[in-house]
């Protein structure tokens, strides 16, 4: 397995940090890191969103229900009770900011890298899986609001 370059994955936390902390004053805390095995978590909500340039992959940010309810509540200043679509297009746009936030901290680097539009699933209880010839990181964060992880699978091109 392909090793992953720690300096693309510490823009995507900072990121990750920056964007709650800024856009829905929510601060999370990185509580640990690890290799996706077969995906025993599940999740509720999230946005997908894939890379290009120097390293192709995706970045995916996954939320239970509940905390997805609570995280764009906050984000739009609204109360929301059920996943509604408000619901899955704030999830986009936190994912889109954060893959924003995270590409141009890359940049400063002096790496070169594209971002796609997000993508959204919704579901109960649906495990996100990964292609096994790309390693995946997962940062799991908590938050006054609950726990949410954020996936990166990227591979060098």
């Amino acid at each position: 397995m392909a090793a992953l370059n720690v300096d693309y994955i510490n823009p995507f936390i900072e990121a990750t940090i920056n964007t709650f902390s800024t856009m829905a004053n929510i601060t999370p805390t990185r509580e640990k890191i690890f290799l996706k095995g077969d995906g025993e978590e599940v999740y509720g909500v999230s946005g997908i969103i894939g890379l290009g340039g120097e390293a192709t992959g995706a970045v995916v940010l996954n939320f239970p229900e509940s905390v997805a309810i609570a995280a764009v509540g906050k984000f739009v200043g609204e109360e929301y009770s059920t996943i509604t679509s408000s619901v899955v297009d704030g999830v986009g746009e936190l994912t889109n900011i954060i893959a924003g936030d995270a590409k141009n901290r890359l940049i400063q680097k002096g790496y070169k890298f594209e971002i796609g539009l997000p993508k959204m699933v919704t579901g109960r209880n649906y495990i996100t899986a990964q292609n096994k010839s790309v390693p995946c990181i997962v940062v799991m964060f908590n938050s006054p609001i609950g726990k949410f992880c954020l996936e990166v699978s990227l591979r060098k091109a």
